[in-house]
């Protein structure tokens, strides 16, 4: 056949030659098949897109955070500087001026125990008794010839009238906090009551609360404790010095914050 293309060998058997199909080279097609296969691919764009709006975000955030710690030093920088220039003289005045807070405690401090030396002062048979200021207590010691017998842990008579003044100071101050202490010598005691100076120490202080309290101090407001002779304030190496170790003392302290 004229003009069609066919196997020689198939013409030698005598048979119909079978046309080839070509498969089409055209630039058009190829182009179209790469661009097919690129929009398959474009997907991880949008991941890489998202991925650099969080990083510039991150940066903004952590530039506007140093930013703001560089202008907080330049704020206090006047501050600072003029604590370089001062002189010796003015640290020296700086340092032994008081807190507000210290000089209120002890204005608050002395008008207390003026009170109680006024009320105190009213009362006779209180020889003996003293009244001091430590750090922030005020201090009341109670001898043990005022309170108790030796040995003893029951309230003397002639303890009522002192202890209706020291509650009647209280009642008057409600923001105080009482604390009772029991010291004694340094002469062992064992007996049935008290095994030890401890044992006698804590009871005598636990008495004196609860006259307190009898006299109308709200419980919440006082506290007890027990020394036996490990506060001694003189040695025991004398009837002197131990009469003066065995006490009672009251302190009266200002709460935190007043």
């Amino acid at each position: 056949m004229k003009g069609s293309r066919f196997h020689p060998s198939l013409a030698e058997n005598g048979s119909d030659p079978l046309p080839i199909k070509r498969r089409s080279q055209s630039p058009l097609h190829f182009y179209e098949d790469v661009n097919q296969m690129e929009k398959g691919d474009d997907i991880w764009l949008f991941t890489l897109s998202d991925l650099l709006m969080l990083l510039t975000i991150f940066f903004v955030i952590l530039f506007g955070m140093v930013l703001h710690r560089q202008a907080r030093p330049s704020q206090s920088l006047p501050v600072q500087m003029a604590g370089f220039v001062k002189s010796e003289e003015d640290r020296r005045i700086e340092g032994a001026e008081t807190p507000p807070t210290e000089v209120n405690t002890e204005k608050v401090s002395a008008s207390l125990e003026s009170d109680l030396l006024a009320l105190l002062n009213e009362e006779k048979g209180g020889e003996g008794m003293r009244i001091e200021r430590q750090d922030q207590y005020l201090v009341l010691t109670v001898p043990e010839k005022i309170v108790f017998d030796p040995g003893q842990a029951h309230l003397k008579p002639s303890a009522q009238p002192i202890l209706s003044k020291v509650a009647s100071f209280i009642l008057k101050h409600p923001q105080l906090r009482v604390e009772v202490q029991g010291h004694t010598d340094d002469r062992p005691i064992n007996n049935l009551h008290y095994p030890s100076n401890w044992e006698l120490s804590v009871d005598r202080a636990t008495q004196v609360a609860k006259a307190l309290i009898y006299l109308g101090l709200n419980p919440a407001q006082l506290s007890v404790k027990g020394f036996g002779e490990f506060r001694a304030l003189y040695p025991n190496d004398s009837d002197t010095g131990r009469l003066k170790n065995r006490r009672v003392e009251i302190q009266f302290a200002l709460p935190p914050r007043f």
